[in-house]
């Protein structure tokens, strides 16, 4: 009995210290009475939100808004809700399926806490960006659907899933879903210092939400009405109205047969496939517990970005917070005629159309940053054009879940299809020049600031005159006039130079009368001048033109863009390839009057008679050679700068017919009497003793090219109405010389 007595006093003494050490224990690890209630519990006390609360419940997220979590969660109030079910038809909240209730509470259920401080900064790897972010990643996401798709004209039913990442080529290493990416649908707010920064006004919110007021912050087609609602789990903003997560621009699409030719006639048919999956298929089958095969909606590698994907680029992982996709896709009213009247200007059906060409229009249509209303202006697509519409054009304007669509009643005014490259992009006899603009040139004839006018040489004229192409393994060959068979490393950089022979910047159309006129002009631009060639009474020279002796004719009449014209052509723009001494001994055989010029370049100590050339030109490099005729040479005998005979054996009497050679040869210029007063001088091969290039001066006015000696004497050319042409020189008889 003692012992039964000690023993429950020690069981009594025992239960009284663990007693104690539990109220420690909890005083100091027990939850603390000034901590926020969770979502769930904060929604209770708050008392607007019954309503809400009761779509929590049915969608069976009551335990993840009640316990640890880091959220934010755009809650709509009784009367929102109360003005849903009014809208959509529905008896009462109890009315509201189990499917709709789980969308709305995953739609306003972001992740990560954000307050009014931060909702507006993006989340970068490093750090916070102020006021660069729009949007938020929410718990929604559509995952597997099944569809009716046509594969090889057959109708099937797919349990398809859409692409989440922006489809690349395999060698950017990029597919085109990743497994264990959901897609997370994105929403849309509208924040002041958001708008502030960006230099955004309440229209560019309104015009997508006519019939919602900008305050400060708005949600979706929403306002908040009380922000920062502080929850231990996260951030509560009350709004004013429910929000369905938003379709995805594909989704839209599919859905909108105002835009049904744009989707079944170009975009389906050439740029989607259904691709099965094997991942994705073992996901579907530990979801749903059945074995199917999962097909992937994949976009093609041409296009900017996959419209099925929301996880915008995926460069950083949160970079869908602070850009979004734009499409700006014509009605069909808009599209069919102006695919029937341009598009297939040159075709039979649009399955003859070449798919680089139609990925061109599609892009045209895709810009990779979110357009806002106000600026049209400023953001552009792939091809560096921006958007040509305005407001008033837009029929159709959605803030969808990766980006924002417009419908339009008018086509983009793209450079591809209204400049004078047209007739090139969209005409299968060109296909061989068009690959070559792609290559480097296209930006020339595609702007729309400068006039141009460019020979056309189509695919049947190259092969003619022995250029092959073989688009299996992208090789160019040449059989030239000697049938040698030159391969892709000569014959691809050879026509690049032809074709840059073949576009002239022509501002005041200074080509527009090249069957009836004479004259020379420059091609390329005069930021990248090329070379020159000329024209009289319909026969048009480039310099291997002439030095054939064949030249290229005009077939047929002229077209337009607006940018300038295009002329078909019987033949090609030649360059030469001959050197000083073949150009010199052309030139003064058929012009006496600079023979004797020729004779003491000949003689002089530059000239290398083996292969024909000078010392100090670089075959390929331009020049301006002055020739003074030979009353020139005369009068520099005369004066003493040149010595009597063109072959002085007296060596001071050398360094006199190399000196003068080299003072008549101007470096890194064509000159042509074509008035371009830009040019003032120029530098000569000429050294002094001091090492230093002589300079010489140039006057140039339309038909009047004279030049400037160091003792400031002017020269003038004696043809200004002509210019002799070689390998990237240009030659003149000069009345006089240079002292």
């Amino acid at each position: 009995m003692l012992f039964n007595k000690y023993s429950l006093c020690w069981l009594l003494l025992f239960l009284t210290i663990s007693s104690c050490r539990k109220a420690a224990f909890d005083e100091f690890y027990g939850r603390p009475d000034w901590l926020e209630s969770a979502i769930y519990s904060k929604l209770q006390e708050e008392g607007r939100f019954s309503m809400i609360l009761k779509l929590i419940d049915k969608a069976g997220y009551q335990e993840t808004l009640n316990q640890a979590g880091y959220w934010t969660f755009f809650a709509p109030n009784d009367d929102a809700v109360k003005r849903f079910l009014e809208e959509q038809n529905i008896s009462d909240i109890d009315a509201v399926s189990a499917d709709i209730a789980e969308k709305i509470v995953r739609n306003a259920l972001v992740y990560n806490a954000f307050k009014t401080d931060r909702i507006s900064d993006y989340q970068s790897s490093l750090g916070w960006v102020e006021g660069m972010s729009f949007r938020r990643r929410t718990a929604y996401y559509d995952g597997f659907q099944k569809e009716n798709v046509k594969i090889n004209g057959v109708e099937q039913e797919l349990i398809v899933a859409a692409s989440n990442r922006n489809n690349m080529t395999v060698s950017f290493g990029t597919p085109y879903y990743v497994d264990g990416d959901n897609n997370n649908k994105y929403v849309t707010y509208f924040h002041s210092k958001y708008a502030a920064l960006n230099n955004l006004t309440a229209s560019d919110y309104t015009f997508f939400h006519p019939n919602v007021n900008w305050t400060d912050f708005n949600f979706m087609g929403s306002k908040v009405v009380k922000a920062n609602i502080i929850a231990e789990n996260g951030i509560i903003h009350e709004v004013d109205a429910v929000n369905l997560p938003q379709l995805s621009l594909d989704q839209y699409i599919a859905q909108n047969d105002d835009y049904s030719f744009f989707r079944d006639s170009i975009l389906n048919p050439y740029f989607v496939t259904y691709q099965p999956n094997a991942e994705a298929s073992k996901t579907y089958e530990y979801r749903t517990g059945q074995a199917a095969q999962v097909y992937i909606k994949a976009y093609d590698p041409m296009l900017t970005f996959s419209p099925n994907n929301e996880n915008y680029l995926k460069m950083e992982d949160n970079d869908g917070q602070m850009d979004a996709y734009t499409l700006f896709i014509p009605k069909n009213e808009v599209l069919i005629p102006w695919v029937r009247n341009v598009l297939l200007e040159h075709y039979k059906a649009l399955g003859n159309v070449p798919k680089t060409v139609l990925a061109d229009l599609v892009n045209t249509m895709l810009w990779q940053n979110a357009v806002w209303p106000s600026q049209f202006g400023l953001k552009t697509n792939i091809h560096e054009e921006e958007a040509t519409f305005e407001l008033s054009d837009i029929a159709d304007k959605q803030m969808l879940s990766n980006g924002f669509f417009y419908g339009t009643s008018k086509m983009q005014e793209s450079n591809l299809f209204s400049t004078v490259y047209k007739h090139v992009i969209l005409d299968p006899d060109y296909s061989l020049m068009l690959m070559l603009l792609n290559k480097e040139y296209k930006r020339f004839v595609t702007n729309p600031n400068k006039q141009y006018t460019v020979f056309l040489f189509s695919d049947r004229l190259l092969q003619q005159l022995g250029y092959a192409y073989n688009d299996r393994i992208n090789d160019w060959s040449w059989r030239d006039r000697n049938n040698n068979v030159i391969g892709h490393s000569i014959t691809e950089p050879r026509l690049q130079r032809i074709l840059y022979t073949h576009i002239v910047e022509t501002p005041n159309d200074e080509l527009a009368n090249i069957g009836t006129t004479s004259g020379y002009i420059q091609t390329g631009d005069n930021v990248l001048p090329g070379e020159y060639i000329k024209w009289s009474n319909g026969n048009i020279y480039a310099s291997g033109n002439e030095f054939l002796g064949q030249a290229v004719h005009v077939v047929g009449s002229a077209k337009f863009g607006n940018n300038g014209r295009i002329y078909y052509v019987d033949n090609l723009l030649e360059f030469s390839s001959e050197t000083v001494g073949q150009a010199l001994t052309r030139i003064a055989t058929s012009n006496t009057d600079v023979s004797r010029f020729r004779d003491y370049v000949f003689n002089s100590r530059l000239y290398r008679a083996a292969d024909l050339t000078l010392n100090g030109i670089a075959t390929g490099s331009s020049y301006t050679i002055l020739m003074p005729n030979n009353d020139a040479i005369q009068q520099a005998i005369d004066d003493g700068v040149l010595p009597a005979s063109h072959t002085p054996g007296d060596l001071a009497d050398q360094v006199k017919v190399e000196q003068f050679v080299q003072h008549h040869i101007l470096t890194n210029v064509n000159l042509a009497p074509d008035g371009n007063q830009d040019i003032i001088s120029a530098i000569s091969l000429l050294k002094d003793a001091n090492d230093q290039s002589i300079i010489v001066g140039v006057a140039n006015a339309v038909n009047n090219l004279r030049f400037i000696d160091s003792s400031n004497r002017t020269i003038p050319v004696v043809n200004n109405t002509n210019l002799y042409i070689s390998n990237r020189i240009v030659l003149h008889e000069l009345n006089g010389y240079l002292n």
